[in-house]
Parts: structure tokens; C-alpha cells; sequence
């Protein structure tokens, strides 16, 4: 791509204390991206999978900052650190409540982060939700997959609603921060201007896709049902389920959270939706396709 001319690409792996180091060298700021990943499924990920990239590698990142003189330190975390669904909307007083081996190592690199921005380190981490944008390749790129094969059903209208992020959303909040003078807290959440339903999401997909509206939609019951028929099948046989009472949570569930502390302290301004990034993502699908 055109913008790493730009750039000096090194490649390494955050487990390597010596590789961290080398790459913090010269560094004026740290915005820390690499880990491993949320699972749909966590069983595909083992416990020291995420103990080893998500909390060791952090540290290994921190230590290299500090020896290499760095300035400021951005860690991006996780809103699963708040739990998996929320009430309300949920912001930066919510106390954590990490459920996932995935979120337990989030927040354990959270406070590896706070720890060391004691010093002349000055450290934030921003706890962020589900990120989109045209490259995407996790569970929407599955969703967009299984809409165009007629594999996932027309869903029920839901009140609930689920915050999402743009990526360029994110590198408008990143670009915020470092342009604020200090951190009032050591963590904040950022997320799009407003959270999105899951039959919005999917309505928007489906049209994206130039599939016309649906005839009908799927009864939120009868979605209940075919969870709880899932969860049998799991505890019978110990194969995991296409759909379960768990996966139907994460699905409609609310996860609703405010950046507002975001937008107050440091000017944050987030200008992209969901809809913005409809066109890119069915494109990048199509193109992965052919």
C-alpha cells in the first residue's frame, strides 16, 4: 500500500522483549494495536494465548517505551471489560466485570498500562467496541457472507442496541488525545456517535448487498428456542452449536456505551456512521469473493 512509503515497517512478534525494544527505539509515542484477538468461540484460543500476547506482550511494550524514552503510550482495549452486555449506557464509572479469558487479559493490560504511567510515561487506555471499516474480516465479514448466501434469517425488530466504532472514528480519537494536553483519566471509552440496533445493522447490510427488504422476519421466540435447542445439543454431545442461548445474547443483546467523557475532556468529534461504511465493506466483501 501507498502509505507504507511513508513509513519504516518492522515485523515482529510482542511476545519478544528484544523486538519490542528494537521497536520502541526512537519513538516519541506508542499507540499499542497488536493482541490477540476476541473469539466468537474463546475454546479456539487457549488461556495462554491471551496471557502471553494480550497482558505479557503489553508489558514487553511498556518496558520498551520506558527504555527507549518514550512520551506517551495509547493501549487499545476492550469495552468487554465492562462485561458482555450492558442496561443502559454504560461509561468510564461502570466497575469492570471481565467474563471472557479475552477480557480478563484486556483488563489485566490495563492496569500493566496505568502502572507505569506514573512516571515521565504518560499512559491511557481506550476501551473500544466492535471496530469496522473496509478491510473487516471478523464476525461482520461472516455476516455480510451468510446475508448474501440466504444463511442468516430476516431478524426480529430489537430494541436493543449495540455501540459500534469506524475505524476512522478511531483514528479521530487517537488523533484527539494526542493533541490534549493531559489525560484526566486513565481510561476512556470511544465508540460512533450512537450505538446501532442489530436489525438496523442488518437492514443496512441486506440493502448494501442490493437484496431487497424482507418478506418476514425470524420471531424473536422462535430465535429463543433455536438457542435453547443449541444449548442441549452442546451439553449432549459437546460440539458447539451454530446458535445458542449464549451466541444469541452476544447477537442481540445490549451493549451500549457513552464516549461523551471522550468528546467533554479532549474533543473528541466523531463524524462517521455505520451507513458511511456500508458501500467499502460490501466492496471489500465482493472483492475477497472473486
Amino acid at each position: 500500500p501507498s502509505y507504507r512509503k511513508a513509513l519504516e515497517v518492522i515485523v515482529g512478534d510482542i511476545r519478544d522483549p528484544q523486538c519490542t525494544k528494537q521497536a520502541s527505539a526512537g519513538c516519541d509515542t506508542i499507540v499499542h494495536l497488536a493482541g490477540q484477538a476476541h473469539a466468537l468461540d474463546d475454546d479456539h484460543v487457549s488461556d495462554q494465548d491471551y496471557q502471553s500476547i494480550n497482558v505479557d506482550g503489553t508489558k514487553h511494550l511498556l518496558d520498551g517505551a520506558v527504555a527507549g524514552g518514550v512520551r506517551t503510550f495509547i493501549f487499545a482495549s476492550s469495552v468487554k471489560v465492562f462485561g458482555e452486555t450492558t442496561i443502559g449506557a454504560v461509561d468510564e464509572s461502570e466497575p469492570p466485570a471481565p467474563q471472557s479469558p479475552y477480557a480478563q487479559s484486556k483488563w489485566m493490560a490495563e492496569q500493566l498500562v496505568a502502572s507505569y504511567g506514573k512516571g515521565s510515561l504518560s499512559t491511557l487506555s481506550l476501551r473500544l467496541p466492535l471496530v469496522y471499516g473496509p478491510t473487516e474480516k471478523g464476525n461482520l465479514y461472516r455476516m455480510i457472507a451468510a446475508i448474501d448466501r440466504g444463511k442468516f434469517p430476516p431478524l426480529p425488530h430489537v430494541q436493543a442496541v449495540r455501540s459500534m466504532l469506524h475505524v476512522k472514528n478511531f483514528v479521530l480519537a487517537v488523533r484527539a488525545v494526542l493533541q490534549s494536553a493531559r489525560f484526566l483519566k486513565p481510561m476512556y471509552v470511544v465508540t460512533d456517535a450512537k450505538p446501532y440496533s442489530i436489525t438496523e445493522v442488518y437492514d443496512l447490510l441486506r440493502k448494501g448487498l442490493g437484496l431487497p427488504p424482507p418478506f418476514s422476519r425470524v420471531p424473536l421466540w422462535a430465535l429463543t428456542a433455536g438457542g435453547q435447542c443449541g444449548d442441549i445439543v452442546q451439553a449432549l454431545f459437546g460440539t458447539t452449536a451454530p446458535l445458542s442461548s449464549a451466541t444469541l445474547e452476544k447477537l442481540i443483546g445490549q451493549a451500549w456505551y457513552s464516549p461523551e467523557s471522550l468528546i467533554r475532556d479532549m474533543g473528541y468529534q466523531p463524524r462517521y456512521t455505520f451507513e458511511d461504511a456500508v458501500p467499502e465493506l460490501i466492496r471489500h466483501y465482493r472483492s475477497s469473493q472473486s
